[in-house]
Order: structure tokens, then sequence, then C-alpha cells
């Protein structure tokens, strides 16, 4: 795995911060740079002329919901059993940290869907193993992982057995980010449900929150229940309007767009991200999104003006109005491993490069708040 490190920036003209050069923007002191304290500091450079203050860095990891977390606990109590559904397309290895601590010490089935979205070369069981190391890296071991893509025919009687049977007499919760898609997972599979019990599926309102959950009778003891979706606050879908939203969601298998960069050289995506390689070799990336995102490419030290410039002529798409200045953007560097293997850095709900690592350092720019992760390759 590649060294992260987030870079700091002054807070007023969101100059990246540096001690060398008194001469170069961004320049700060370096014992200032090395105050101990709260890493959560506001901090301006020596051209701002302000005062130190604490840095509003932003969300690296998605916050739940109270209601749900509230229902977690009951399902802690009752001991059911778990679905977390999650999207293969966006999920990019994270795990929400806070319901991976609700449910642990609970029986956990992943569902990976949308695997028809994946690039050439992916695997149901590459896909599986992928999904399964991120759980174990959060402190969930899953029972099992299965994989489903928008077009499989569901065998309802045989997913209705495999719940009766992980159960084992419990409830069962499943769970997801909204747009996972557990709730075309459900719809699809209720296509042939036969309702043996003397109980209705409904939607109820869960005792002490404002949750409504679609409860499906199991038997005459157990219940399934749909719990609502966690927020989406650290992925781009999040940040950004409906319209934005749809270009960047994919509706068909994603293909790579390729980028050849060398020491200096970057490429902007739209008005949301941009990956700039600092040092090291020339480097082919390989850019994997929806159809509608578009790149430009764009020297490192140009990318604010390049992503001020496409602001104002929205001639590479796309482009939020959510995020309309240098300050709204966070800046990852990723210092990477020289092992000569393929390994992806994934922004949450944008998508992701894939490229061999050789010891380069990489600048990633994203929206404030939205979540970066780097690992070996999903794709092979």
């Amino acid at each position: 795995m590649g060294k992260l490190k987030r870079l700091l920036r002054c807070f007023n003209c969101g100059e990246i911060l540096q001690s060398k050069d008194e001469e170069k923007l961004g320049y700060i002191p370096a014992d200032v740079l090395k105050e101990e304290g709260s890493k959560e500091r506001v901090v301006y450079c020596q051209n701002c002329y302000e005062k130190m203050k604490a840095i509003n860095t932003g969300l690296l990891e998605q916050e739940a919901d109270d209601d749900i977390l509230l229902i977690l606990k009951e399902a802690v109590v009752s001991e059911a059993v778990i679905l977390w559904v999650v999207d293969l397309f966006s999920f990019n290895g994270l795990v929400n940290p806070e319901v991976a601590n609700a449910v642990k010490g609970l029986d956990v089935i992943v569902i990976g869907t949308k695997f028809d979205l994946l690039p050439r070369g992916s695997s149901i069981e590459h896909s599986a193993a992928y999904l399964k190391e991120r759980f174990v890296e959060a402190g969930i071991e899953p029972k099992k992982v299965t994989i489903f893509g928008n077009d499989d025919d569901l065998d309802y009687d045989k997913i209705i057995k495999d719940v009766y049977e992980d159960s084992n007499g419990h409830d069962v919760y499943m769970i997801g980010s909204s747009l996972s898609g557990k709730t075309s997972l459900i719809n699809r599979a209720l296509k042939k449900y036969q309702n043996k019990s003397k109980r209705f599926i409904q939607t109820i309102t869960y005792p002490n929150t404002n949750a409504q959950m679609l409860s499906i009778p199991l038997t005459k003891d157990t219940t399934f229940y749909e719990v609502p979706g966690f927020s989406l606050v650290n992925s781009i879908y999040g940040k950004v309007e409906k319209d934005v939203a749809k270009i960047i969601t994919p509706h068909e298998k994603v293909k790579p767009t390729y980028r050849t960069l060398g020491k200096g050289d970057g490429f902007i995506i739209g008005s949301l991200a941009a990956f700039v390689l600092e040092s090291g070799k020339a480097t082919v990336f390989k850019f994997y999104a929806s159809d509608k995102v578009e790149t430009k490419r764009a020297l490192g030290k140009n990318v604010k003006q390049e992503f001020m410039n496409n602001y104002l002529k929205r001639s590479v798409r796309p482009v939020s109005d959510r995020i309309s200045t240098f300050q709204d953007y966070d800046v990852f560097e990723y210092s990477m491993e020289n092992d000569d293997k393929l390994h992806d850095i994934a922004i949450s709900g944008l998508g992701w490069v894939t490229f061999l690592a050789k010891g380069q350092t990489i600048r990633v720019y994203l929206p404030k708040g939205v979540a970066v992760k780097e690992c070996l390759s999903r794709v092979k």
C-alpha cells in the first residue's frame, strides 16, 4: 500500500503550504508546520497575514444516521443476521466504520451489486475476494460474499432458502448506503415471493425513530427488514446536484480512458477531481468512470487554474456549482512503493485509476469530505 498524507493548504487562498521557498506561493515557516497539536488546524500562509486557527479538512469517513445506528443496536440484541449490500462500482474499498462497529459480533453476509458495470477483466471470484479483504480490514469477517449483476436472473427460491439457513431462526436486516442497489435487489426477488405466513408485507416506522422500513415475513416468527440507506456524505454523490449525479452514474460496462503522464503532468476530471504525477517515471493511468465523464490533460502546476477555467467555461463535464472555488477541494498525496504491481486509487462515487506502482508520488484533488482509497487493483 502506498503511503498517504493529506497536504495542508492555506485556509484563505487555498495554496498548498510549503516551507522551502519564501518566494513561492504557500510559504509558511517550517516551525509553524511542525507545531504540535490537532491536525485539524486552520493554517494561513505567510502572504495571507492571518493568525493560526483550526483547518477544516472535511470528513474522511462516512457518518451513519443516528436512526440507523439505533436500529442496528436492536439487531444486535436479537442476534439478527446482517445482509450488507454494496455497490461494486462505487464501493472503492471503504466500509462505514460506525456501522461496522455496530454490527461486530453478528453474522454478516456481504452482497456486491452492479457487477455488470465493472470493466472487462473483472471476475466474480476476484470481486468477492476484494470485498472480503475490505471488510476484514474493517474488523468484520463476512460469513459469505455473494455477487450480483443488474441483469442477472435471481433464483428467488435459492435466495430465500439461503436466507432461511443463514438466519437460523433469527430476523434478517438488509443494510447498505443509498444507491447501493438493495431496493432493486429486493424488488426483483419479490416478483416470485410467496408469503407462507399470516402476516403481511408492510412498510413500518421503526419504534423511537423516523426511519421507515420494509418488513417482509420470513416465517411466522421471523422477519426480513430493509433498513434505509446510510447517507452518502463521503461520496461525490452526496456533494453534487442531481443532474451531475446522473452524469457520474454508469449505466453500461465501464471502459478505461488511457492517460500517459510524465513528471508534473496530470488530468482534470470535469471540475470534480484531478490526478497529478508529482514525481517518478512516466506512467500509464487507466481511468475507469461513466462514459459521460470527461477528462482533460493539465500540467500539475496549472490544476487550480484549469479547475477555475472549466468551472466558468464548462467545456469538460461534469461541473458542479457546489464546487466553485479551489478552497472546495481536498488534496492528498500518495507515495507509492516500487512493487511493480497494479494498484488502484479510487474516489468514492466517481471512479478510479489503475497503474503500475514504481515509486511514484501521485497527488489527488477531490471535493472536501469525499473519501479516497488506494489498494491493490481489483481489475486483473
